[in-house]
């Protein structure tokens, strides 16, 4: 008898993604048990840099016997793929973000999201199991029809952020300044003009000798990038530093260059940065909004319904008080102790036996 295959199909691939990530490690893990697994997505959203490990969206052919998991967030032909698929089909939601935060800034990109948020209920139905990577998201599947939905959490992977640090960034940051962070996607989501706005008030009353780092490719929304850059200058702000894509040694150069990492994203279906900062021993702020609770796991600092100003002060107590600092840092360690003594293989082999 010919063993089944277990393929994942995505809407896209690049270095540095969560959802990318996520279906790596999955893959590398059942290849370890000896089925054949691969990644399909569309090859003109596939980065030049990781074209290796993608193979094209229209090689994919699932028999009966196989298994297919997508990784579902937005419209495009990896879901008519998936649905039209012989194999065993196993639905994995990353979350759809709303499409009003995208109108105006890429009618495009709100068509897509709107597109996949119709076409979800028929998804759902159609699929022969649905995981979500939150309870968050998991409610809702069980809103779209989904009756049993199980919860796999986003996989967090430790290695790329243990590299070493990359002379250039640690020398650009070399300066001995209070320093705010932000990693991922530059979205409309991401609220990152709240921040812009806490990080003004924070530098000129509470502390001048201070700066803002964004981090995160400006192609996500070219016109939000370009409206955030004039919002800075605007506030006549020279102490915001928009880095753009991190490199891999990059990225955890930023995490410990810095004081304090601060998400004001409105919707998160988890946000896997939040890890990463824990990971490198940063103090993370969040808005507690979506998945990102769920994702911090009672570590680190959650805030709702703050002004700029607020959220300034509170900016401020986390990076100048030393005891309240060594407490979240203790929360934080704590979390990400669990985080790594989970048992990736198992929980993956168990939700397949299930379905």
């Amino acid at each position: 008898m010919t063993r089944p295959a277990i393929h994942q199909i995505l809407n896209g691939f690049a270095e540095g993604d969560a959802i990318s990530s996520c279906a790596r490690i999955m893959r590398d893990v059942v290849r370890g048990w000896g089925y054949a697994s691969e990644l399909y997505a569309p090859m003109r959203h596939v980065a030049p840099a990781v074209r290796s490990e993608c193979r094209p969206l229209e090689e994919y052919h699932g028999a009966s016997c196989d298994v297919v998991l997508h990784h579902y967030s937005i419209a495009s032909p990896a879901v008519d793929v998936f649905d039209a698929s012989s194999a065993r089909r196993i639905l994995l939601y990353h979350n759809i973000t709303p499409a009003e935060f995208y109108d105006g800034f890429d009618d495009v990109v709100a068509d897509q999201l709107r597109a996949a948020r119709a076409r979800m209920p028929a998804v759902v139905q159609r699929a022969d199991a649905a995981w979500a990577v939150s309870d968050y998201n998991a409610a809702e599947l069980r809103a779209a029809g989904a009756r049993h939905v199980a919860v796999f959490p986003l996989v967090f992977d430790p290695g790329p952020l243990d590299a070493p640090d990359d002379p250039e960034v640690r020398k650009r940051f070399a300066a001995r300044l209070t320093t705010f962070l932000t990693v991922g996607r530059v979205a409309p989501n991401k609220r990152v003009e709240t921040l812009i706005e806490a990080f003004r008030w924070y530098h000129r009353v509470l502390n001048p000798y201070s700066r803002l780092v964004i981090v995160g490719s400006e192609r996500s929304c070219p016109r939000y990038h370009a409206m955030l850059r004039m919002l800075a200058g605007d506030y006549d702000l020279p102490n915001v530093c928009f880095e753009g894509f991190a490199s891999p040694g990059g990225l955890p150069t930023y995490y410990r260059c810095a004081d304090a990492f601060v998400s004001t994203s409105e919707h998160e279906g988890y946000c896997l940065p939040l890890l990463e900062a824990m990971h490198c021993g940063v103090p993370v702020i969040a808005h507690a909004t979506g998945g990102m609770p769920e994702a911090m796991g009672g570590a680190g600092v959650l805030y709702e319904d703050l002004t700029p100003p607020q959220l300034a002060v509170l900016m401020h107590r986390v990076t100048a008080d030393a005891a309240l600092r060594r407490e979240i840092l203790e929360s934080q360690q704590r979390r990400m102790a669990a985080v790594r003594a989970r048992n990736i293989a198992a929980e993956l082999r168990a939700l397949l036996e299930g379905a």
